[in-house]
């Protein structure tokens, strides 16, 4: 199991939940007029019965019209409501879905997401069949224009975001989903999640779930799409709150840390003392060596995602690689700077 964290693995029982459970969509909406429409066409079209649907669009105070459009949506499709998130964060809403959820199985879904025809029918399938805890699948990173699907390749690459569901090809367990369904009585027996962490609760939360001796599974049959960042300082902007607060993460739970976490902050790191060895002779050839490692393995990212084929801008795809990378490890080596500094004057 990849990132197990115990010993043993309790299966939910699939006969205790029902065959064609009714699933609830908890989907936090803020300002999302580009993409809702479309995120709830997706779920329009599932080969699931839309009356075993619950999708709730979890407002957190837009006033961009997305919020008008979904109350024209709900009107003649009355397996969408609009729900309330007063506190506006991402986890919050998290929370209020999974109080407001109507069905046996909750899916935590993002406003930039489009689910396959076939994603809750496999999913549902998947949880049945695999005993997990919860579920997740294939997560395509799709652009609108080839900047931003240059963007979505960098994410899905293994040197990119380099989590192991975002670009596996075979049913397996993993640390950590996106897009998940869970049985809902597993997250009762959780908890909900942490409203301290304004990044990274959901994967503090599928942590939490390993913790407790369930499963995580992934399975390729269950696709969605996700529209990622269109431009790349706002790709910068999310990396660097990303690695911010897996540093929050990882001050509650150590043993959560894997090797791939150290991999940012280490080039980072390593970046930013460059102009200092390059002063010593016997570590040039050392941090030359290093950039060109790093030069080589950013070229090869890129061949190997093609951008050629996907229409994506190679220009961007290249630049996008040290930006996921410095700035989420920049993000996470702040933060840690914070936390010890906090720690030394408590």
């Amino acid at each position: 199991m990849a990132g197990s964290v115990t010993a043993g693995a309790r299966l939910v029982n699939p006969d205790s939940q029902p065959a064609t459970p009714v699933v609830s969509v908890a989907i936090p909406m803020l300002n999302e007029a580009k993409y809702i429409v479309a995120c709830l066409d997706s779920f329009a079209r599932q080969d699931y019965p839309l009356e075993r649907l619950d999708v709730m669009v979890i407002d957190g105070g837009s006033d961009d019209g997305s919020r008008l459009m979904v109350e024209a949506y709900a009107q003649t499709n009355p397996w969408v409501r609009i729900v309330e998130n007063p506190e506006g964060s991402a986890a919050a809403a998290f929370n209020v879905g999974l109080d407001q959820a109507n069905g046996d199985a909750i899916c935590l879904f993002s406003a930039h997401g489009e689910a396959d025809p076939t994603f809750v029918s496999a999913s549902v399938a998947a949880l049945h069949r695999s005993g997990a805890a919860g579920v997740g699948g294939s997560y395509r990173h799709e652009g609108l224009d080839p900047r931003q699907t240059a963007i979505g390749l960098a994410m899905m690459s293994p040197i990119g975001m380099a989590s192991p569901h975002r670009f596996a090809t075979s049913a397996r367990d993993v640390d950590t989903i996106s897009h998940p369904v869970y049985w809902r009585n597993v997250i009762l027996e959780i908890g909900r999640f942490d409203q301290t962490l304004d990044r990274n609760s959901d994967f503090e939360f599928n942590y939490r779930i390993r913790l407790a001796g369930h499963r995580l599974h992934f399975d390729p049959a269950i696709g969605s799409v996700y529209r990622p960042r269109a431009r790349l300082n706002a790709l910068f902007r999310q990396f660097w709150f990303y690695g911010k607060w897996k540093a929050r993460v990882l001050r509650q739970h150590p043993a959560s840390l894997q090797p791939r976490h150290l991999v940012a902050p280490a080039a980072t790191l390593g970046a930013a003392v460059t102009p200092v060895l390059l002063l010593g002779r016997r570590f040039r050839t050392m941090v030359l060596g290093g950039w060109l490692a790093y030069v080589s393995l950013v070229i090869w990212g890129v061949v190997k995602a093609d951008p050629r084929t996907h229409n994506a801008s190679t220009a961007t795809l290249t630049a996008a690689f040290p930006t996921l990378h410095f700035a989420w490890g920049a993000g996470f080596l702040k933060s840690m700077s914070e936390l010890i500094t906090e720690r030394a004057n408590s």
